[in-house]
């Protein structure tokens, strides 16, 4: 939405500058992306009056000139202009001014042994004709000095804002306006309209009939005659060209005028081409095909709403005119239609056929019906103004679906809770009237507030004025977090599943992650890499993103390519969200389509900053493994068992957390051929964990027992083992071979073996034992250890190293 700052100037005060008025716009949630300030084309073009005119010494066709330009002093300026002469007001580009013909800079120069300090323009110089003959000789009572885009009226600002789906209101000057008016504490002025009627009635000259109620939910008309088609005026084109429409003629520019100005798109008949007298709001039924304003057959569906007269259609509902009844230099009578579509059918109707224009961009998002009326009779006025019309007696207004305002309470606890600011009732009351946002009334430790037509689109829940509030507020205003996380869950905080994900958040932000998200919509070519399992959406915004995700990887990994990109070292990062894959399961919520949350951690690059007696290493395996079983520790999760994996082709290592024949999590070693894929040159380590069952094993509290008073007995057991042999399942021999004395197993050392024993590896474990009752003796445990070494050697072959 292009937005002219001398347009809101129409409706608004404004006594601050551009940049301050921008800058207030972005802090209440504005997004800005362009500011043109029209002057600075024209910058250092001034008016000027040439004092004096010589033939130039050196050439007979240059002259040289005294120019007074407003600057304090006269000015020495060579032309080659054949009818510059003394007494003439011009244009004069100063030095360091840029063409904009040509885009070359003035500068001091000497011209043929003469100095000149300037430039006298011609049309064609500044863009303006295509006259090339002479300079530009203007009337004499131009005062000199003036800047020269003042004199054209080229001296305003153009704000381009990008729009988001849910403020349709700020498709208008006017919503913009109201923006602009919190900021400096004003309201917009809306202009009266007076309509000068005849004394023709409309209803004795055309009909209006809704069939379709759903699709059109108001119909307003007003018929004016003897209109005279022609330019419009100039400070009506000059604001259509700031708002980048083209000017097309009287007729047409008012209902583009009107529709920029409030926001209700607008569109014009002529009145001797309606057969019947006659306009019907129908769906197109049998109709194949239609032809719109551009020339173009469009093909229909037979839900398509369409406009019609009593024999044929004359536009597509809310989206574009046909060619059969447009306004050409011979209508002399116009019938202005004022509507409002449903945003649904509108958006399906401009979908299907592939047409989106300024009226259906507006209705898609929804206008504010209550302005339907006025912009109808605001039309009519500025035809009867600016194409002399004569305006019949009488707005046909059919309103067969009332549309009410909404009531919304808002509880300021909750506000105060959301947003981390302790609002007063008072300041909520002072912000949201400020906007129109009526206050009705306070009951039940709720503020009730009117929601005004312009917003009943996007406020319709107590969040959504929750963020208003805030937004009114202002963003920065909002404190810091304590920690870096991000809430996404939309139930209330208390609820237990939200609080156990954010218990997960908390924990590995304090464990040094940052949490990511990333899109669950991804390239297919990526997904193929993972799984063959991926659903492929029918309808895709984009060719690059056309399926779902089957795991959290594909993300990650394209995070971390960008940040290795930026020279990043050391990457621990984390995500919570959702995968989809194909699969039978009694449990899907939708048939045959597995849906499941998952946690996923990254490492990548280096583990720690290079320092003093700290050498660099990458990320391995084990670091990872660590963190997930600090995790299942916080979680009360015991009893799992290790499953270890080698290469596959997408992994180099991987280990499952298996507890009660459910995998809870998998960490993995990313292999070369994913990483290449995903061109990165360093090692990735990855782990995925299971929400869902996390949160099922979880134990709620843990029986803590007495520290034993006894000093622990230490010994090293060193084993030699076939190379195939886990670790897990060696301390998994351990611990059933050991009776309650042993209280912790720790693998400490390993070493292969070369040559004829290459098959077997040493393993040396570090075994602590420790009894409540008393200090334990040599025998008592040696009798333990050498327990230890029989299950050792009879079920995994293991032996004592000697």
């Amino acid at each position: 939405m292009k937005v002219s700052v001398n347009w809101l100037k129409e409706y608004l005060k404004i006594d601050i500058s551009p940049e301050e008025l921008v800058k207030g716009l972005v802090n209440i949630g504005f997004d800005v992306d362009n500011v043109e300030n029209q002057a600075d084309k024209l910058k250092n073009f001034v008016i000027g009056k040439v004092i004096e005119r010589k033939k130039h010494p050196n050439a007979d066709k240059l002259s040289v000139c005294k120019v007074d330009a407003g600057t304090g002093e006269i000015l020495n300026v060579v032309c080659g202009a054949p009818n510059v002469d003394a007494g003439q007001t011009v244009c004069v580009a100063l030095v360091g001014a840029i063409i904009p013909n040509g885009e070359f800079e003035i500068k001091k120069s000497k011209i043929r042994g003469e100095f000149s300090e300037g430039m006298i323009c011609s049309a064609y110089e500044l863009n303006i004709s295509d006259e090339r003959e002479g300079i530009m000789v203007l009337e004499d009572r131009v005062p000199v000095g003036r800047p020269f885009a003042e004199y054209l009226g080229q001296d305003d600002v153009i704000i381009d804002i990008d729009i988001t789906p849910n403020r349709s209101d700020l498709l208008s000057h006017f919503g913009v306006g109201r923006e602009a008016g919190f900021l400096l504490n004003r309201k917009i002025n809306i202009p009266d309209v007076t309509v000068k009627e005849s004394n023709e009635n409309i209803n004795d000259h055309i009909k209006v009939e809704i069939e379709n109620p759903k699709g059109c939910y108001r119909y307003c008309g007003r018929l004016v005659q003897n209109v005279k088609v022609k330019e419009s005026p100039a400070w009506m084109k000059k604001y259509l060209t700031a708002a980048g429409l083209r000017p097309i003629n009287n007729i047409v520019d008012i209902t583009n005028f009107v529709m920029l100005e409030c926001g209700q798109p607008l569109h014009a008949f002529d009145y001797d081409l309606i057969k019947g007298k006659k306009i019907i709001v129908k769906n197109s039924g049998k109709l194949k095909s239609f032809t719109t304003l551009d020339g173009k057959e469009r093909t229909l569906n037979p839900d398509i709403l369409l406009i019609c007269d009593a024999e044929k259609p004359v536009a597509l509902a809310g989206i574009m005119g046909g060619e059969n009844s447009e306004i050409t230099n011979n209508t002399r009578t116009v019938f202005i239609e004022s509507a409002y579509f449903d945003p649904i059918i509108t958006r399906w109707s401009s979908k299907l056929l592939g047409l989106q224009t300024d009226s259906s961009y507006r209705f898609e998002r929804g206008i504010d019906i209550e302005k339907t009326e006025w912009a109808c009779n605001r039309a009519a006025e500025l035809m009867s103004k600016y194409a002399d019309g004569k305006i019949f007696k009488g707005l046909i207004d059919n309103y067969p679906n009332k549309v009410n305002k909404n009531i919304i309470g808002l509880r300021i606890k909750f506000l105060n809770k959301i947003s981390g600011i302790e609002f007063t009732s008072e300041h909520v009351k002072e912000l949201l009237e400020k906007i129109e946002i009526k206050f009705i009334e306070e009951k039940d430790e709720r503020l009730y507030f009117e929601i005004p037509y312009f917003r009943i689109h996007d406020l319709q829940r107590e969040i959504d004025l929750v963020e208003e509030v805030v937004r009114l507020n202002g963003y920065e205003n909002i404190p810091d977090a304590e920690y870096d996380s991000i809430y996404f869950d939309i139930k209330d905080f208390q609820d237990k599943k939200n609080r156990f994900f954010n218990d997960l958040r908390k924990h590995f932000v304090s464990r040094g992650y940052k949490e990511i998200i990333t899109n669950s919509i991804i390239n297919e070519k990526y997904a193929k890499v993972f799984d063959d399992r991926y659903i492929t959406l029918l309808n895709p915004l984009t060719a690059e993103m056309n399926v779902m995700r089957t795991n959290l990887s594909v993300g990650a990994l394209e995070v971390i390519k960008n940040n290795f990109n930026f020279k990043a070292r050391s990457l621990k990062l984390f995500e919570l969200g959702s995968i989809m894959y194909y699969e039978d399961s009694p449990e899907n919520y939708i048939p045959g389509i597995k849906e499941k949350a998952c946690i996923n951690l990254v490492l990548a690059g280096e583990h720690d900053m290079e320092a003093v007696n700290q050498k660099l290493r990458q990320f391995d395996v084990f670091d990872m493994k660590g963190e997930v079983q600090m995790l299942l520790e916080k979680f009360n999760i015991d009893y799992y068992n290790l499953n270890y994996y080698n290469y596959t082709e997408n992994y180099e290592y991987r280990i499952d957390f298996e507890l009660r024949d459910r995998v809870i999590a998998s960490v993995f070693q990313f292999s070369d051929r994913v990483l290449k894929f995903f061109d990165i040159e360093n090692t990735v380590i990855g782990c995925e964990l299971y929400i869902e069952d996390l949160a099922r094993f979880q134990e709620q509290a843990r029986a803590y027992k007495e520290i034993s008073k006894f000093p622990p007995v230490l010994r090293d057991l060193s084993i030699v083992a076939d190379k195939n042999v886990k670790v897990a399942d060696i301390e998994e021999q351990i611990k059933r071979a050991s009776n309650k004395l042993l209280k912790k197993v720790r693998l400490y050392d390993l070493y292969r073996f070369e040559g004829d024993e290459s098959n077997k590896l040493s393993l040396t474990f570090s075994l602590e034992f420790s009894s409540n009752e008393k200090t334990l003796t040599d025998e008592e445990v040696n009798l333990v250890q050498e327990k230890i070494v029989q299950y050792l050697n009879k079920n995994l072959k293991a032996q004592l190293r000697s």
